[in-house]
This record gives structure tokens, sequence and C-alpha cells, in this order.
């Protein structure tokens, strides 16, 4: 008697049979729930008519009114509208439940007394959902990355459906995902919710609601979707079925976004888009496997566009490849060639090792272990500190990582955040991999970037504190709000900075310079190519790089960092048969500033202007020749 109790009531009856017969189900017994139905024939607008109920009560019953209502044909329609009036009626009995109508038919009486009880309650097929709905992601500008599309989502409870096969057999007309026999199993599951389809078409949900089938129901819900498509893939992420995040930004501020506030990236959309397309362009022209790049604002740490490529479509991430997935740009580490020389540097510079007069021999190859380091270009000179930049002599930087030593080296480093995992927000980054021993050959090796593998992540912000404002500032894929307070670790002083802008200058600028493609008309690029053999096999492979290029612009008075890397490029007749950074990465550098440049509101530059002269250095010393002048 005080056990909750659930009644269903549906006309299937023969016609002129008027009667009323419950069947009820204690849901504390062990009995399988039974079905109560109400079949009459009853005088309508259209006259005499079969009429269908379908309610569903659930509500605690004393036996004298279960008694009531199962007088069966006795009963006559005023005994059952009185009582089922009754029923939808008394707080008491119902506590708090509803008594739900899904179907009155016109001009009769039993109906109406139903309906009028039932006023304003919501129809037993259409469910409320309370769920908050899951927060937007936008780009730094406000525009949507990543939505919800209100949908409707159909689900059963199987102890409610009388007649299964009949069920699954009207069902499957309307559910392409779905065959008569998968409806079936899901239908006649021991369960009482199953899902049926979670994107129910305004179509489909009218014809299926016109069936009227007895334990199925709509629910308000929504869907995951990405506007974008594969623009930032790998920064936004994805959500499960569920709506909970399993990558990138989705995964780690899946707990706000969950709670249904909105996360603002540090990305362009804008920038992004260009940065993506000019790399898939290189990858294209030299048959490349993959890439990956990265635009840094200089003065915030932001990170304005991160590429990788390959990528995919998070709309549709099961379809997607494992190398797909993968985010170079944030979780790959790899040896970065040559770019670290402007690193070695800098530290050479800070320390008081070395001056920009400072020369080293470099005309004959270091024996080290049983290995050689040699250079790509021999000179059989002396170079000077901003010749070996520009020119890119890996004997040169040896020599002058060997003058301050490993433990200077690795404390630089560290203080650049490269020993550590970067703190990006996102799920997707990797501790750099150093050498067990840090002694002299790694120092020697680690100088001009082998010997230690990093993210782009983790070269770009170390290379934006040694060519900017000597500041080391951890990244952040968040928008920073304005007047934001954050760590700024000073790391190298002004007069090594304004040396090492110099020499990235002249590494464009330079007849023997190995980025002079890099060279975007007034935007004064200043850069660093890198070639990095890759790893097969425990043995560098000489057929296998990875290319890359760092470039900071306008380079007198730098606000961004640029970071183009492209893997396993091959040699093609446009390029001579060449397929180093210079050939590859550096023209996609320059049409990558020059398209974002305008939309950053970074504007062209009079080289000749005072202020331009002030943050460089006019001339850097030659041995014995005079000076290499920095064309600005």
């Amino acid at each position: 008697p005080n056990a909750w109790r659930t009644f269903q009531f549906a006309a299937n009856l023969p016609l002129g049979e008027h009667r009323f017969v419950t069947r009820a189900t204690d849901t504390q017994g062990d009995q399988q729930p039974k079905l109560a139905v109400h079949n009459h024939r009853g005088y309508g607008h259209n006259g005499w008519q079969d009429h269908a109920l379908r309610v569903k009560a659930v509500a605690a019953l004393p036996k004298a009114d279960m008694k009531a209502l199962s007088q069966g044909a006795e009963s006559s329609a005023e005994t059952v509208n009185a009582s089922m009036a009754a029923l939808a009626l008394s707080d008491k009995a119902l506590e708090g439940k509803q008594l739900f109508l899904q179907q009155a038919q016109p001009g009769c009486g039993v109906c109406h007394s139903l309906a009028d009880a039932n006023a304003g309650l919501p129809i037993a097929q259409k469910s409320k959902t309370t769920m908050v709905e899951r927060g937007r992601i936008l780009d730094r500008a406000g525009r949507l990355v990543a939505g919800n599309l209100p949908i409707t989502l159909l689900h059963a409870d199987p102890s409610e459906i009388m007649n299964v096969a009949e069920a699954a057999k009207k069902l499957a007309s309307f559910l392409p995902n779905h065959s008569v026999n998968s409806l079936t199993r899901l239908l006649g599951k021991a369960a009482r919710y199953v899902e049926l389809d979670r994107q129910l078409t305004p179509r489909r949900h009218a014809q299926i609601l016109k069936l009227g089938i007895p334990g199925v129901y709509f629910a308000d819900s929504d869907v995951r979707i990405y506007p974008r498509h594969r623009t930032a893939a790998h920064i936004i992420g994805y959500v499960n079925t569920d709506k909970i995040g399993i990558a990138g930004i989705e995964k780690s501020m899946n707990a706000r976004l969950a709670a249904g506030k909105d996360v603002t990236l540090s990305i362009d959309l804008g920038a992004q888009a260009v940065l993506e397309r000019e790399i898939k362009q290189q990858i294209g022209k030299f048959e490349a496997i993959g890439g990956a790049g990265l635009l840094l604002d200089i003065e915030t740490g932001e990170l304005v566009s991160a590429v990788s490529l390959p990528d995919y479509n998070p709309n549709h991430y099961q379809l997607a490849s494992s190398e797909s997935l993968f985010n170079n740009a944030t979780k790959g580490v790899f040896e970065m060639g040559s770019i670290f020389k402007v690193l070695n540097t800098a530290i050479a510079l800070e320390t008081n090792v070395s001056s920009i007069h400072s020369q080293f021999e470099v005309s004959k190859p270091i024996r080290v272990a049983r290995h050689s380091i040699r250079d790509y270009h021999p000179y059989y000179r002396k170079l000077n500190l901003s010749e070996i930049l520009v020119f890119s002599s890996n004997i040169g930087s040896a020599k002058i990582a060997e003058s301050y030593g490993p433990q200077v080296q690795k404390s630089y480093f560290e203080k650049l955040g490269l020993l550590k995992r970067p703190d990006l927000a996102l799920p997707e980054t990797s501790s750099p991999l150093v050498p067990d021993k840090w002694g002299r050959i790694s120092t020697m090796t680690i100088s001009f970037g082998h010997g230690i593998s990093v993210s782009p992540v983790h070269a770009a912000s170390a290379i934006a504190a040694a060519s900017g404002y000597g500041e080391y500032i951890e990244p952040t894929i968040l928008k920073r709000e304005a007047g934001e307070i954050f760590e700024r670790r000073r790391i190298f002083s002004e007069d090594t900075v304004r040396a090492i802008r110099t020499m990235m200058r002249l590494v464009v600028t330079h007849k023997e310079g190995t980025a002079n493609f890099a060279d975007a008309d007034g935007y004064l690029v200043g850069a660093k190519t890198g070639t990095a053999e890759k790893i097969e096999n425990k043995r560098y492979n000489k057929n296998s790089n990875r290319v890359s290029l760092v470039a900071s612009f306008p380079v007198s008075s730098p606000r961004y960092l640029l970071f183009v890397m492209v893997d396993e490029p091959k040699g093609q007749k446009h390029s001579h048969g060449y397929a180093t950074a210079g050939w590859v990465a550096a023209p996609a550098a320059k049409q990558v500033i020059e398209h974002i440049a305008p939309m950053l509101n970074v504007f062209p530059v009079d080289k000749d202007a005072p202020e331009i002269r002030q943050n460089l250095i006019p001339q850097l010393l030659r041995y014995k020749t005079g000076a290499i002048v920095a064309s600005f």
C-alpha cells in the first residue's frame, strides 16, 4: 500500500467494449511491471468513435483506491473519470509526482477530465533536461571555435514497451543507424534506459511521435560542434559522446566548460589559417610527411597560432589517424638543429666568455670520441662570433660552447624552460629528452641543436627571450586579460639581445646567410635556420631531415617570433635538389609574415629611421677584411 506503483493506460481493445482494467506491480516486489489498459467508445464531434488514452502515472495508492480502479467491465466512465481525476489532483497521493496525459480525444468526458486534471503538465514522451550547456571556446577576437547545436535525443524505457517486435519494426524505418534486429535487442533489454538516436532531425522527430509507441521518449539535448573544422584542431581538441573533453582545451579546461563557462584562447583564427596554409603548401611542394608552426607574442608569451600537420576534423575525430591526432607543435620533441645556435651565442655573450669581436678557428673538423663535428659549408679561416651564427658553423658553435662549459649551458637551459614540461594549459605537452651525462661532448653537440630534443614550444619561447627583450615568459594558449600580471624572468641583458637581433638580421640579408628567402620587404625580419638529421635505428639518417626556422619581426623592436618546421622534405627540381631550411622553411616564413603582419597591426618600417639603427649594431667586425655591414 505504501509502495510506488506504475500505471500506463493505452487503448487497443476491440470496438464497442467499454471497460477499465488496472493491473499494478509493486516496485518493491519481484514481478515485472505490468500495464493498465483503458478503452471505451465515446461520442465526440464526429459521432461515435474509438478513443485511445495513454496516461502514465506514478503514485502511492491505498488498496481501496486500487480496488476502485479495478472494477473491470462493470466500471462506468464516471467512476473511472472520478477516480483518475482524484489521482491526478491529490497532492498526498502523488507526493510530488505527476500524471501525464499523452493523448485526449475531442468530446470524450473521460479524456477531457483527465486533460483538465493534467493541465499544464508536460507530455509523457518529452523529457526535460536541466543540464548546463557546455561553455564555448572562442579565439582571442571572440570568434566561435567550439559550440553547441540543439538536437533531440530519442531514448526508450524497455520495461514500458508492450510489443518489442512491433515497436522495433515501426522505429526501424526512421532510424537509419539501426536495423530491426538491433532495435529488438535494445528494446528487449532488462533496463530502464536505452539510447536510440542522439541527433534526431525535426522530421523524424515528428514521424516517430505520430507512432505513439509507449515507452519511447524524446529529450532536448545538444551536440558539440566545431564550425572551423580543421583549423586549430589540435589546440581545441574534442569531446566524447558524453561531452567529456578527451583532448586539447576541451580536456584541460573540461571542468570550466562543463560548468557552462566560456574559454578564450590566445589563438587568432586569421593568423592560424595563414600559417596552416603556408606550411601545407611547403609540405606539398617538397613531398614532406608533416610539419608544425607557432606564432608567439614576445611581449606576453601568448601563442597567437599553433599548427600541427597532418591535422584532423574534430567533428569526426573517430576517422582520424594516430599521426593526424598527434600534436607536433606542443607534444612532439625533436632535435632542433642550428636554430639552437642563437641560444649558444647569447649565452656566450651574456657570460662574457666571448664578445662580438671574438674569433674561432673553424678550418678543421673537431674529433669527439668516434665522431667528427664538421660544417656543411667549410670555411678555411677564422670566423668571428657573428659569422659563426650567420654562416651557421657547427665547428665554431662547438668551440664557443666549450669556452663556457656544461654547467653554464645546463643552467641557462633550465632558466629558459628547456628542461621541464611547459605549463601550457594543454594536456598534449612533453618533457624534453636530455643527456644522461651532460659533459663536454653533449655541450658541444647541444650548441648546434643535437643531443637534446625539445618541442617547438620549448624552442620558440627560449629563442624569444634571446632575440626579444631578454626576458623569459612562460608560454600560454589562453588569452591574457588586460592588466594581467605574469612572471617575466630576466635572462639576457639589453646589450646581448641587441647583438643577437643584429646577427639574426644578417642571416636574412647577408649574401652568405641561410635565410635570404625569409626577407619580407618592410618588416625587418631576423631569422635563423636549422636542418637536423633524423635518428633511425639509433643512427642519424643523412637522407631524412627535419628543417626549421625561427624569425622575429620587426627585428629592431620584436613583437612576434615565428617558428616553422617541415618534416622530411625531399629535394625538388625547383630547389636544385636542395631540401634545407633555407629552401623549405624560409619561403613559408616570408609569406606568413607578409600576410599576418597587417592583421596583427604590425606595419612596415623605414629601415633607415634613426630608431632602427639605435636598436641594432651597425657594424660587426669581420676577420682581416674589415666588417660585415648590417643591411638593415
